[in-house]
């Protein structure tokens, strides 16, 4: 019985995962490590021949953009494997110091939020039926900003992604175990996370990043 169950589980790779990707330390390269998007999709097919319980790969946006979505999936097909989740980026421009959907700068929301919706682009192009957000979106000290305001501002957000999804695509929201601002995050536990997505609808869910584990406990 268990090892029928381990046959039936789907893994999905982290496109990611397959090139010199960011760690909080240096970063090795190697000789052969995927080059581009359509690389990467190839080393994950590979993997999946290996274990036969990867069949999805997840992307990264802006990492992982191409000219042509269409082909990208299309390439994925051919490898026999699928394209998984869309994965947004608000975190690493320099215009999210302040936080990106809940900046007070509507200028600032207004990019964030921008990029959200190409997204969801990414995914009618290639046939994906997840986007996975995380914000890193927070304050470091107290008076810093309104935290309810902040709160406000992030349910509109997802309200602009939540109308533009299709009938058969959802969003994650994802709250990390243990990543904190200094003062507070914006979406500071999973609670926060499930408010929201309650507030939205059956599309919108929760999903716990486990890999940040809690303070004092190993990995």
């Amino acid at each position: 019985m268990i090892k029928d169950l381990l046959r039936r589980q789907h893994i999905e790779t982290p496109s990611w995962a397959f090139g010199n990707s960011g760690t909080r330390f240096k970063v090795f390269t190697q000789p052969g490590v995927p080059r581009d998007p359509f690389e990467k999709l190839a080393d994950a097919a590979q993997v999946h021949r290996f274990t036969g319980v990867a069949p999805t790969v997840a992307l990264h946006i802006p990492w992982d953009r191409v000219a042509d979505y269409p082909a990208l999936a299309a390439r994925a097909a051919e490898l026999g494997v699928g394209i998984g989740a869309i994965n947004s980026n608000v975190f690493q421009d320099d215009a999210y110091m302040l936080g990106s959907v809940t900046n007070p700068d509507p200028r600032v929301r207004a990019r964030a939020i921008d990029h959200l919706l190409e997204c969801v682009d990414i995914m009618d192009a290639t046939g994906s039926s997840t986007l996975k957000l995380w914000f890193s979106d927070g304050t470091n000290y107290p008076g810093q900003d309104d935290i309810r305001s902040r709160q406000d501002r992030l349910a509109t957000a997802l309200e602009r992604v939540y109308a533009r999804l299709g009938e058969h695509q959802r969003f994650l929201l994802e709250y990390k175990l243990f990543e904190p601002a200094f003062y507070v995050s914006d979406v500071p536990d999973w609670g926060t996370a499930y408010a929201h997505c309650l507030r939205l609808g059956e599309r919108a869910q929760v999903v716990v990043d486990t890999g940040h584990h809690a303070p004092g406990v190993n990995i």
